[in-house]
């Protein structure tokens, strides 16, 4: 039984096909960076690691991407400075719970499960996402989760029909072969990974593609 062709081999195989159809140097050397970079000893090694793992439908996730719904710094600020709020009440309160503040008498405990639950609050607000991408050997979907970036325009594309990509105001607009386009916010977290793997799919599958 003949082995079926991995997906970087399907993508060598597209790309030395548009090799040897390219009209100009500029688009040959393109395409001589990226075959370059798919036959490095690191891209080699992960294609033989993801070969000897289990088949996974091409439906399940294999990278996700998102932006966050309050800023980084709002909340990494906000956990940090309650939870050393919370550890120095607490500390103070084992050799005096009580304390006076402002003329009132406070009972530190309460002080330090106070900015304890705060702690925890802005945990919970660091997860909270609005902007969703998920990629798999497919393509990729967007998807919005609230009113922040309610105004993108999401949906699904696969690779073979991203066309060209383009960079304005923040956003990221991705136009397809039907002439739709997906609006990516660059606040995503490691918007430089999504956009490097972005731009060798537009390389490979865009209008410089012919």
């Amino acid at each position: 039984m003949q082995n079926q062709p991995t997906e970087r081999e399907k993508l060598l195989a597209d790309i030395e096909r548009m090799l040897a159809e390219a009209k100009d140097e500029p688009s040959r050397r393109d395409l001589e960076r990226l075959r370059d970079s798919l036959n490095s000893p690191q891209m080699v090694d992960m294609a033989r690691a993801i070969e000897t793992t289990p088949r996974r439908k091409a439906s399940d996730l294999v990278l996700h991407f998102h932006a966050p719904r309050y800023p980084v710094a709002l909340t990494a600020a906000g956990c940090v400075l309650a939870s050393a709020i919370c550890l120095y009440a607490a500390m103070l309160a084992w050799s005096n719970p009580l304390i006076l503040i402002g003329g009132r008498v406070m009972n530190l405990w309460l002080i330090a499960a106070f900015f304890g639950s705060l702690s925890v609050l802005f945990t919970a607000m660091s997860v909270k996402r609005s902007y969703f991408v998920r990629i798999d050997t497919e393509g990729m979907a967007t998807r919005v989760n609230g009113k922040r970036w309610a105004h993108l325009r999401t949906g699904d594309v696969r690779w073979k029909d991203i066309r060209a990509l383009r960079e304005q105001d923040g956003l990221l607009e991705i136009r397809t072969a039907s002439g739709e386009v997906l609006q990516v916010p660059q606040k995503l977290v490691n918007y430089k990974v999504l956009k490097h793997h972005l731009d060798n799919m537009a390389m490979l599958y865009g209008d410089r593609a012919g």
